[in-house]
Formats: C-alpha cells, sequence, structure tokens
C-alpha cells in the first residue's frame, strides 16, 4: 500500500476490524449499486471516499429539481442530465482513484447476468417493491449478496441477504404480490431527507463490514428506523417454508 493510501485511509487502518489488510480488501472489491437517487447517494459518497476500488452504478433516471431535497450526490446544475453520468462526475471529484463504470439503463432480468458480472457484492437503491423483488431474484439466481434498504415517509429499513449463508431474502419478508400501497415510492408519499441520510449510511456501513468481514452482518435480521419516534429496532427474521427464491426446497 502506497504512502497516499497510507494517509487517505489511516482512520480505516486504525480500526483493528478493519487494519491494512480490510483495506486492500476493499481497495480490491466490486460493489454494485442499483439505483443513484436517495439511497444511492449517500451510499456512493461513503462507499467512494472508503476506498472500495471498483464501483458500478445502474439508473435510467434524470436529475430533477426535486430530487436535490434528499439525493445530495447532485447539485443544480445537473438537473436534466442523466443521473449515471452526473454521479460518476461528483464522486471522482472526490476521489479520482476510484474505477467506476455505469449503465445508463433500467435493471431488469434481461440485463442483470451482464450488469451484476464480477459483483463482490450488490447495493440496493431502487424505490419500488417490484425492482426489489426483481433485484433479490436476481441476487439468488447469481450466489452474490444485496444489501437490502427500504424507505417510506419517516422511516426506513436495512438487511442482508446472502445465498452463500442460506439467509432469508426479500420474498421472506414480504411474500405476497404487491398492491397499488406497495408500490407507491418517495414522489407519491414523500419522505424526509435526513432519514435517507440515516438508512444509506447504514447501508454503507454494512457493506464495508461485509467486505472486509468485520463485525456481524444483518443476515437474517431487519434493522428498522422510526424518525418520528426516535426509535431504531431490530427483528429477527424467520425463512420462509418453501419460499420460491431462497428455499432450499424449491
Amino acid at each position: 500500500m502506497e504512502s497516499y493510501e497510507l494517509e487517505r485511509y489511516a482512520r480505516h487502518i486504525l480500526l483493528k476490524e478493519i487494519g491494512g489488510p480490510g483495506q486492500l480488501k476493499l481497495s480490491n472489491s466490486m460493489i454494485t449499486m442499483i439505483g443513484a437517487g436517495g439511497l444511492g447517494s449517500i451510499v456512493l459518497y461513503y462507499l467512494v471516499a472508503s476506498g472500495v476500488g471498483k464501483i458500478k452504478i445502474v439508473d435510467n433516471d434524470v436529475v430533477s429539481l426535486s430530487n436535490l431535497q434528499r439525493q445530495i450526490l447532485f447539485e443544480e446544475e445537473d438537473i436534466g442530465k442523466k443521473k449515471v453520468f452526473a454521479a460518476k462526475k461528483n464522486l471522482l471529484k472526490l476521489n479520482p482513484r476510484i474505477e467506476i463504470t455505469i449503465h445508463d439503463d433500467k435493471f431488469t432480468e434481461i440485463n442483470s447476468s451482464n450488469i451484476l458480472a464480477d459483483s463482490d457484492l450488490i447495493i440496493d437503491g431502487t424505490d419500488n417493491f417490484k425492482s426489489k423483488a426483481i433485484l433479490c431474484r436476481e441476487a439468488y439466481k447469481l450466489k452474490l449478496p444485496l444489501i437490502y434498504g427500504g424507505l417510506s415517509q419517516w422511516e426506513g429499513q436495512i438487511s442482508i441477504f446472502d445465498p452463500n449463508i442460506s439467509s432469508v431474502c426479500f420474498d421472506c419478508i414480504y411474500p405476497n404480490a404487491p398492491n397499488n400501497i406497495m408500490e407507491e415510492n418517495c414522489s407519491d408519499l414523500g419522505v424526509i431527507g435526513p432519514v435517507v441520510g440515516i438508512i444509506g449510511s447504514v447501508m454503507a456501513a454494512e457493506a464495508i463490514k461485509f467486505i472486509t468481514s468485520a463485525g456481524k452482518p444483518l443476515a437474517n435480521q431487519l434493522l428498522t428506523y422510526d424518525c418520528l419516534h426516535a426509535e431504531f429496532q431490530k427483528f429477527r427474521i424467520e425463512r420462509r417454508t418453501n419460499c420460491p427464491v431462497c428455499s432450499l426446497e424449491k
């Protein structure tokens, strides 16, 4: 590790759970971020600042004025631009030594194998039930760990779905087909900006922990945050019998 990296990532290297070997794992890792909106803004900033070596960003949306209330990765000059191009530009200002690959595309079952190829970890920054379900199914097909995050108004939740340790999946938590309420996102219901920051920060921390094998991952657990009541809660989740995504009996 060269002197530049030793200084830039010194505060990580001082942590006994990460150290030099853990920082090298981060620099040699490939993380794919699906969605560059609210959660993506926070997660990407911290991953780039933390020295994750390679990052893929997948999104086909355009920056709008209403995004700036919570999507802190973007500036007013980015309005009207494709999010993936604006994200890459702004992230490289923070850390020009990171390799960033962008996909100006909507994530689907058809392009999933190509997009997720060579990934060590996937992070969910999507904003609707259907996209999250598709992403989890494709992650399990490819045996890739996935950090899940969800937001609604004043609340958020996080978990890790890892097919390599027989963990529960998104379908275990939400087994039913989505109804109209579950399909609504922040453009319909609203969301307070700092909650996006809190949930995104926890997701980024879980990603760093996962890559460096530090601490305990949130597999088989759901961490929730209620901003209005200033409460974090953690729930144990049981695997759903005959789950079509993760069950051993499927």
